[in-house]
């Protein structure tokens, strides 16, 4: 019995050091500053604190990696999750977006921020700072009308 249990820990720790070695993007892409929400877009102060602590780093080419970013299996959820981001809205791309993206992008915004839906649940629970107060999801709805055409 204590030899199963011996070599089951054995295995598990193999696993575990074995999946360390699947390859993981955490790379942050070039930023190309006048593209990005900042140079393109007024934003308020209190809407870029939001944005900062809440939203960057899933949905800009700045990501903070905490360290957990880079052990397996964690390393592939947040990797994943961040690329998506990315892939839904980038703000250090949006000055290449369209006039009617950045509409329906800012739309989508307070739409996201207002339901809770964003920050994700699962960021929120470990970043527990991220989630908007009402006062916070109010400045970013209120500049989200301001700034759309």
């Amino acid at each position: 019995m204590r030899l199963g249990l011996k070599q089951s820990g054995i295995a598990v720790t193999v696993i575990f050091i074995a999946i360390q070695l699947v390859p993981v993007d955490t790379r942050n892409p070039a930023v190309n500053p006048p593209q990005t929400i900042y140079a393109t877009t007024p934003v308020p102060p209190d809407v870029r604190s939001v944005f900062d602590g809440s939203c960057k780093d899933c949905h800009s080419s700045e990501t903070r990696w905490p360290w957990y970013a880079h052990v397996a299996p964690v390393s592939w959820i947040v990797a994943h999750d961040v690329h998506e981001g990315r892939k839904e809205m980038n703000f250090s791309e949006w000055g290449t977006y369209s006039a009617k993206k950045r509409e329906d992008k800012l739309e989508e915004i307070c739409e996201q921020v207002v339901n809770g839906d964003m920050p994700e649940s699962k960021y929120a629970f470990i970043h527990r700072k991220s989630k908007p107060t009402e006062e916070q999801r109010n400045a970013v709805c209120n500049w989200t009308e301001d700034a759309r055409p």
